[in-house]
C-alpha cells in the first residue's frame, strides 16, 4: 500500500536539532556532527565505529548482508566527507553509495532553492541527460513538499497507484515506480539543505530499516555539506580581506607617490643647499616605502614581498635620484630571491637607501666608483644582505650621522647581526634571522 512513514512503533527518527535517535545495529550518529561548528574528531570516531566488526547481527543472512552493505556505505561516505573539498564530488558519491546500499536504480540529492518551495536536482546517479543540474520539483502537492512541511520521511511504494501526491514528468520519463525521501538538515539556524531521495524502477516496499538507514545517511551528508559551506564561507571572508588589503595598498602607494612629488616640488623651489639636501633625503625615504606597496600590488600579494626585484628597483631609483652627481658610479647587484613580510621589507629598503645614498654622496669625492648590493641565502636558509662600495672607506666603525644611526636602529629592529668593514671601501654585512623568510 502507498504510505508515508509507518504509524507503527519504530526507532525514533525525529529531525529535532539534538539528533538523539538511535539506530541499531548501524550505531548512533553523534549529535555534535550536526552542530554548526562541525566536529571533525567526532566524525572520525563515528566512521571508525562503522568500520569496526559487529558481533551482534540479525540471524537472517540476507538481512545481515544488507545491513553490512549499508554500514559499509556509511563508512565509505564518512571517509569521503572528511577529506573532499568539492561539493559536487561529495553529493555525487553520496548518491552512488546510497544507491548501491539500497539496491535501487536511481538516487539523487535535491537542493532547496532560495524561494523555499523549489527543489533542484543538484546531484544524482542513473538519470538520463538533462535531469541533474536542471530538473526541478515544486514543493506544492509533491511528496518532496510533504517531507519539507512535516519534517518526516516519505515513502511511495508504487507511484502509479499513489493518490496523495503529484509527481514530476522527469520521474516517469526515467521509469520511476517507487521512491523514498528524507530531509537533509541545514546548519545551525538555517533551513534544510534539501532532500536525499532513492528511486526504484520497480514497485518496492521500503522497510523501516531502509528508512532508518537513509535518514542516518542523510544526517552524515548534512554534516558534510555544512562542513563544506562553513569552509567556503571562511574562504570568502579571507578573499574579501585580501581584496580590501590590496585596495588599501594601492591607495597607500598612490598617496606616497603624491607626497614624494610634493617634496620634490618643494626641493626644486627652495634656494637653500642644505634644505635641498634634507628634502631629497626625505623624498628618497618616502620612495622606499612606496616601492614596497608597489611590489605588493604588482605581485597581487598581501603578506610577502620578493626582495630581489624590490631591492633592484630601489637601488636603480636611487642611482637615478643622484644622476647629476653619480655619472661615474656603477651599480652592481647580485640578488637571490627571498620572500619576506612587508614589515621586514620596509626596514631593509631603508637600510639600502641610507647606505647607497651615503656612498654616492661621500665615498668617491666626485670620481669613479662602484656601489654593490648582494643578497644570498646562507647554509642555514637565512638571508645575508651585503652592501658595499669601493670608495675611500673609513678607519673606525661609523656611528655619528643621522643615516648611520638610522641603519643601526633598523638592524636592531630586525633582530639581525651586522658587521662593518672600512678597508678598501665600505662594506656592511647583515645576517637576517631565518624566521623572517616567508616561503
Amino acid at each position: 500500500a502507498e504510505r508515508g512513514v509507518p504509524s507503527a512503533p519504530r526507532p525514533p527518527i525525529s529531525l529535532r536539532r539534538d539528533w538523539t535517535y538511535a539506530v541499531q545495529p548501524l550505531g548512533t550518529v553523534p549529535h555534535c556532527l550536526f552542530r554548526h561548528e562541525v566536529n571533525v574528531t567526532a566524525m572520525r570516531a563515528f566512521v571508525r565505529q562503522l568500520q569496526a566488526p559487529r558481533s551482534e547481527m540479525p540471524a537472517s543472512s540476507s538481512v545481515r548482508h544488507t545491513l553490512l552493505e549499508q554500514q559499509r556505505a556509511l563508512a565509505k561516505f564518512g571517509v569521503l566527507a572528511l577529506r573532499a573539498d568539492d561539493l559536487a564530488e561529495i553529493l555525487t558519491e553520496a548518491c552512488r553509495l546510497v544507491g548501491e546500499a539500497m539496491r535501487t536504480d536511481l538516487a539523487k540529492v535535491m537542493e532547496l532553492q532560495p524561494d523555499g518551495r523549489t527543489l533542484l536536482v543538484r546531484a544524482g546517479v542513473g538519470w538520463r541527460p538533462g535531469v541533474v543540474g536542471r530538473a526541478t520539483v515544486r514543493a506544492d502537492g509533491s511528496s518532496e513538499g510533504f517531507a519539507l512541511d512535516t519534517n518526516e520521511p516519505v515513502v511511495s511504494e508504487n507511484i502509479d497507484t499513489e493518490a496523495r501526491f503529484a509527481y514530476p514528468a522527469f520521474l516517469k520519463d526515467n521509469g520511476v515506480r517507487a521512491m523514498v525521501n528524507v530531509i537533509i538538515i541545514g546548519g545551525e539556524g538555517k533551513p534544510p539543505y534539501g532532500l536525499l531521495e532513492v528511486d526504484s524502477r520497480e514497485p518496492r516496499r521500503f522497510t523501516r530499516d531502509d528508512v532508518t538507514f537513509l535518514q542516518t545517511y542523510a544526517n552524515l551528508l548534512a554534516a558534510a555539506v555544512d562542513r563544506f559551506q562553513t569552509m567556503q564561507g571562511l574562504k570568502g571572508l579571507v578573499a574579501e580581506k585580501e581584496r580590501l588589503l590590496r585596495e588599501l595598498q594601492h591607495r597607500v602607494k598612490n598617496n606616497l607617490q603624491m607626497i614624494t612629488a610634493l617634496v620634490n616640488a618643494q626641493r626644486r623651489r627652495t634656494e637653500s643647499v642644505e634644505a635641498k639636501a634634507e628634502l631629497q633625503s626625505i623624498a628618497e625615504r618616502i620612495e622606499t616605502l612606496r616601492l614596497v606597496h608597489d611590489k605588493l600590488c604588482a605581485a597581487g600579494e598581501v603578506e610577502r614581498v620578493d626582495l630581489a626585484p624590490y631591492l633592484a628597483e630601489l637601488s636603480g631609483a636611487l642611482l637615478k635620484f643622484h644622476s647629476d652627481g653619480a655619472v661615474h658610479i656603477d651599480l652592481r647587484m647580485e640578488l637571490e630571491r627571498a620572500w619576506v613580510a612587508p614589515e621586514t621589507a620596509v626596514p631593509l629598503g631603508m637600510i639600502v637607501n641610507e647606505f647607497v645614498t651615503n656612498s654616492m654622496k661621500y665615498a668617491f669625492e666626485g670620481g669613479r666608483g662602484i656601489v654593490g648590493v648582494k643578497l644570498v641565502t646562507g647554509e642555514d636558509g637565512a638571508p645575508i644582505l651585503t652592501l658595499w662600495d669601493n670608495g675611500k672607506g673609513f678607519a673606525e666603525t661609523p656611528h655619528g650621522g643621522t643615516g648611520m644611526r638610522l641603519i643601526n636602529g633598523l638592524i636592531s629592529q630586525l633582530a639581525a647581526s651586522a658587521q662593518w668593514e672600512g678597508h678598501e671601501g665600505a662594506r656592511l654585512t647583515i645576517r637576517l634571522p631565518r624566521a623572517i623568510v616567508r616561503g
